[in-house]
């Protein structure tokens, strides 16, 4: 038997705010990192870099600024009035310009040189969930599962690498798309993966066993194997 619930009872999404002392180029939408111990009730803060170690994690969004380095910044719950064209159940990182980032965005971490950090997940169009979890160098969502990747053209049109080693096989292995289907590996298939610096070097080749049309689309969803 499944137990009823009161709606009435059921906690509503927290919003968490807080003021912060901010840099004069923090601007309303920025994601930012706690720069300094906090002063009386005010954070001290500053936007964050996902390129340069020692930056990340990120904690909060700017929100409102009264002065150039008087902030409210927002750290958790349904965030309204910021962003625009979110796409809802979306999952949004911390991109390269420190604003929300998707799978597929210009601003998407880049594999093996940033910090990937999950800030949170669209609830419509102009409405984030702000979640922020911990920042991973190099890897997706906290080093795991990395989502619509490029592949790396050769100088043989069949061959193309990763960025980085992927784990090969079982659940986490690759899904590798082509103008957006779903190709099958396995000699005989669509294609096979390898090891080009030979066998326990780990997984980095993807070798199509035909040759695909010219302007095709490439992508590859992968587990970092670093």
């Amino acid at each position: 038997m499944v137990a009823k619930v009161n709606a009435a009872s059921v906690p509503r999404s927290e919003r968490i705010l807080g003021r912060a002392d901010c840099l004069a180029s923090d601007v309303v939408g920025k994601v930012v990192r706690i720069r300094a111990p906090k002063v009386g009730n005010r954070f001290q803060v500053e936007t964050v870099d996902i390129s340069a170690p020692g930056s990340p994690p990120g904690v909060a969004v700017v929100v409102k600024k009264y002065t150039a380095t008087d902030c409210i910044i927002h750290f958790h719950g349904p965030l309204r009035g910021v962003y625009t064209g979110l796409t809802p159940g979306a999952q949004y990182w911390v991109g390269t310009d420190s604003l929300p980032a998707a799978v597929g965005d210009a601003n998407y971490p880049i594999a093996g040189s940033d910090y990937f950090q999950q800030m949170g997940v669209a609830t419509s169009d102009g409405e984030l969930l702000v979640i922020f979890l911990a920042s991973t160098f190099g890897g997706g969502g906290g080093g795991n599962r990395l989502f619509q990747q490029l592949l790396t053209a050769t100088g043989d049109p069949k061959i193309f690498t990763t960025a980085l080693n992927f784990r090969h096989g079982g659940v986490d292995t690759e899904v590798v798309s082509y103008n957006g289907q779903r190709l099958i590996e396995g000699s005989g298939n669509d294609y096979v993966a390898s090891e080009s610096g030979g066998i326990g070097t780990g997984y980095d080749t993807i070798t199509l066993e035909f040759v695909p049309r010219p302007a095709s689309n490439f992508r590859v969803d992968y587990t970092p194997d670093v």
